[in-house]
């Protein structure tokens, strides 16, 4: 787990969905954290195929295509896991916290919309200070403008320690 005084993950991981995981990825670079994560195999997404789009955040393809087994291993590569979601019996939301109990990893919900969700970020990043951090949650087509809204939340969670 992470030690450093930055008070910041090393590294924030995601699938590269459209909605929740894109988010985290746009926030996290306007924060200045590395990115990464394994994308569905042939960079899919709800929109199509991504390439291009994903590699400049540093993902790399999966071996299978379908989601699920790249969700596990971004479960499994990282320290923890921020789930963002208004739709919280999503099939993806259960699927995500079922890989975070089988792989023993912390994780929370968060509703974007909460006027705490920064708060709520910072308060588990700080509990667990995990070097690797995984953002999962909803599609953008499950929740409309919620890409936007992690993006300025995991921006505005970090952006101060990247100012000092």
């Amino acid at each position: 787990m992470n030690d450093d005084a930055a008070c910041m993950p090393r590294k924030i991981i995601s699938g590269g969905q459209t909605g929740a995981d894109l988010g985290g990825l746009v926030g996290a670079r306007r924060a200045g954290i590395p990115t990464g994560g394994f994308a569905a195999g042939g960079y899919r997404t709800e929109r199509g195929p991504q390439e291009a789009a994903l590699r400049q955040f540093g993902l790399v393809p999966h071996a299978s295509a379908a989601y699920p087994p790249r969700t596990e291993d971004n479960v499994r590569h990282s320290d923890a896991t921020l789930i963002f979601c208004t739709a919280k019996a999503s099939a993806g939301t259960r699927m995500t916290i079922e890989f975070c109990s089988k792989h023993v990893r912390p994780y929370t919900v968060i509703d974007p919309r909460s006027d705490s969700a920064v708060a709520e970020v910072r308060a588990f990043f700080d509990q667990y200070r995990p070097d690797t951090l995984n953002i999962a949650g909803n599609r953008e087509t499950v929740s409309p403008g919620i890409a936007a809204a992690v993006a300025g939340i995991i921006s505005a969670a970090f952006r101060a320690d990247t100012e000092a």
